[in-house]
């Protein structure tokens, strides 16, 4: 019996960004002491002790951090390499330059939280979570309705929020901990937005989100403008692929007749509200004519994506080319006699 291997490829052509080398910071904005002792391990805290973390972050092209990791924490397991984590959404700095246009770059970031004596929380710890896999999310329609009044001359909006986790997998007890523009009504419009935000619950682990917190990012674009009409997803988190054990069905069988052991198909799709691909058609395919556009098709239908972008937008009714290649496994050596 034949058996097929297949390679989903991820990183689609329209959504390539350049990633320019670490760069100096030129910050726009950092965490105030409030937010820092907001962020500070409860444990930690509440016996005075101190520590510092080092985090790796992207600047996208708006200054904002994003795909942060914890390289260092000192002292360990203390829980200061999730404190800096929670902090990202309060930094803000002056994207790179390439060739007069903002691209992407690298930055590592010390945060020293200095000891201040005891803050008499109770010690209780807490769990922080960053761009999570969302069951359901605001869509653009949701977030057109959400628009402040009165800020009709107003371009975008962003806001930072932490909230709380309820048990099934909602969000409550919002608090906005960056607002740009202030003022202006739209760190309201993001808690009037959080009831739509879920993750799935793990039935294995009930109680993971009784004290868990999500830094959530919310990108308010002007329903008037154009480019609230572009639905441009880039990176995409994908929480969803096909089984393989399934896949191997998909494999064209034009192809295998023909003895042609790889392939490669695309396969065009519209994003839906929920992050799954609909209305896929082929793109194109190569080699032509042996059906591995439509088995692409075939593979992107069960794909799903998460419905909330990790810089705070939505995915519904973006366009995505979704190339998938496909490999014939070689057939499997006879037994020995």
């Amino acid at each position: 019996m034949r058996t097929f291997a297949f390679v989903v490829l991820l990183l689609l052509a329209s959504t390539a960004v350049a990633v320019a080398q670490t760069v100096d910071a030129d910050w726009l904005r950092k965490p105030t002491s409030d937010q820092l002792r907001a962020a500070w391990p409860a444990r930690a805290l509440a016996a005075g002790r101190g520590g510092v973390a080092v985090i790796a972050c992207e600047i996208n092209i708006r200054g904002g951090l994003e795909n942060c990791k914890v390289e260092s924490e000192n002292p360990a397991g203390q829980g200061f390499g999730d404190a800096a984590l929670m902090l990202v959404p309060s930094f803000l700095m002056k994207p790179a330059m390439e060739d007069g246009k903002p691209v992407r770059s690298v930055i590592r970031i010390p945060i020293s939280f200095a000891s201040s004596g005891s803050g008499g929380n109770g010690g209780q710890t807490i769990s922080m979570v960053t761009n999570p896999p969302w069951r359901t999310a605001p869509s653009f329609a949701d977030m057109a309705a959400a628009w402040p009044k009165g800020a009709d001359t107003i371009q975008q909006g962003h806001v930072s929020m932490r909230c709380k986790f309820k048990k099934d997998g909602g969000l409550t007890n919002c608090e906005t901990l960056t607002e740009n523009p202030r003022g202006r009504g739209f760190g309201g419009a993001a808690r009037k937005l959080a009831p739509l935000f879920a993750i799935p619950v793990d039935p294995q682990d009930p109680h993971f989100l009784d004290r868990t917190y999500v830094n959530l990012q919310v990108r308010f674009i002007n329903p008037t403008a154009p480019e609230a009409l572009k639905r441009a997803v880039v990176q995409p988190r994908w929480i969803r692929g096909p089984d393989p054990a399934k896949v191997l069905a998909i494999y064209p069988a034009q192809a295998a007749a023909a003895g042609v052991k790889a392939g490669l198909g695309f396969a065009e799709c519209t994003i839906a509200t929920d992050g799954s691909l609909t209305g896929c058609v082929v793109a194109r395919e190569d080699p032509a004519g042996l059906g591995f556009g439509q088995a692409a098709v075939a593979v992107a239908s069960v794909m799903r994506m998460s419905p909330w972008t990790e810089d705070g937008g939505p995915v519904d009714g973006g366009k995505i080319k979704l190339p998938v290649r496909f490999n014939q496994a070689p057939e499997p050596a006879p037994a020995a006699p």
